[in-house]
């Protein structure tokens, strides 16, 4: 009777193994380790500072999972088991500012900080589009404000600029996932490049700026 119980009861913890749903894993849009041109900061002293504000991106892909695009279709995949470690607004915005800030010499500085007399340029990001096309492609498509505060009267008006990045993906969710980091660092270029007054240093084509007013 005993040798019985023991039997069934594996059996019964093999069959809840066997249905249980898969471990979910976690993913961020913060690359582990810079790229190799923002390793080094630029050598003159910050003459601004910047402040990434809270993005706005749409109710499709505002989820914990990862959601897939499929090609020429209106149906998306929710990737249950592949989630975001943090919310997709959340993600962007830190992606972007560390990207910013390590691209230009600057600093992100908090709501409600004002760091003496340097200005301070407000970046708020709505994304349009986040596509993630498995084994294909992803897509940024956003806008981006940019006004500078010299205090707490005294600001210039906002810049409005549009820009789409695309950029191939490798295989897996990885892939996608390294995908959408490579086209928030083509779009922090951007971005970077209305800043400055420099050119866009796109010689891959995969910006695709649609002006800024």
């Amino acid at each position: 009777m005993k040798l019985t119980r023991l039997v069934l009861g594996v059996m019964v913890v093999g069959l809840l193994a066997g249905c249980a749903s898969p471990a979910s894993e976690y993913f961020t849009l913060v690359p582990r380790a810079a790229p190799a041109r923002l390793a080094q900061a630029p050598a003159h002293p910050a003459s601004f500072a910047i402040r990434v504000l809270p993005v706005s991106v749409p109710e499709q892909v505002d989820r914990p999972q990862i959601v897939l695009s499929t090609p020429g279709s209106d149906r998306v995949t929710l990737l249950n088991s592949s989630l975001w470690a943090s919310p997709l607004s959340e993600e962007i915005r830190h992606a972007l500012s560390g990207d910013l800030s390590a691209r230009l010499g600057v600093l992100d500085i908090p709501a409600g900080t004002v760091p003496g007399s340097l200005p301070i340029w407000r970046i708020g990001v709505t994304v349009h589009r986040f596509d993630s096309v498995y084994d294909h492609f992803a897509l940024l498509d956003a806008t981006w404000t940019m006004d500078k505060s010299l205090g707490r009267d005294d600001k210039t008006p906002p810049r409005v600029c549009r820009a789409v990045v695309r950029v191939p993906v490798g295989t897996g969710v990885m892939g996608v996932v390294i995908g959408q980091q490579q086209a928030l660092q083509y779009f922090a270029g951007a971005i970077a490049s209305q800043l400055t007054g420099e050119t866009l240093d796109d010689q891959a084509g995969r910006v695709t700026l649609k002006g800024c007013v």
